[in-house]
């Protein structure tokens, strides 16, 4: 997948990327926001089967497959709110990776 370095900074500014395609928050043409005080104020920005596909962006930063359950149920309502859940969780994942030995290719 990759053979760089992991850098939580490019991985940042490629989650931010796909989060504003995903949300569409620039689009002149997207509908407009429901009025406050309804139901859709409890509906996360990003439900969490839509967060799944996030993943493929950490997982082109971080070289491995990053599982799914690592989403958090129901989703997030916004950006700060995703990346203050999945980094810490995606950093751990890293640490082991990079702490675990490695093992021997077959010749």
């Amino acid at each position: 997948m990759t053979s760089e370095p992991y850098s939580e900074e490019a991985l940042l500014d490629d989650l931010r990327s796909w989060w504003d395609d995903e949300v569409g928050d620039g689009d002149p043409f997207a509908d407009p926001k429901p009025a406050s005080g309804t139901i859709f104020d409890v509906i996360p920005t990003i439900d969490s089967l839509g967060a799944v596909n996030g993943l493929l962006t950490i997982e082109k930063h971080v070289g491995f497959e990053v599982p799914p359950r690592v989403i958090r149920p129901g989703g997030y309502a916004s950006f700060e709110d995703m990346t203050a859940d999945l980094l810490p969780k995606v950093r751990a994942m890293v640490a082991r990776r990079q702490s675990a030995p490695r093992r021997k290719e077959a010749a």
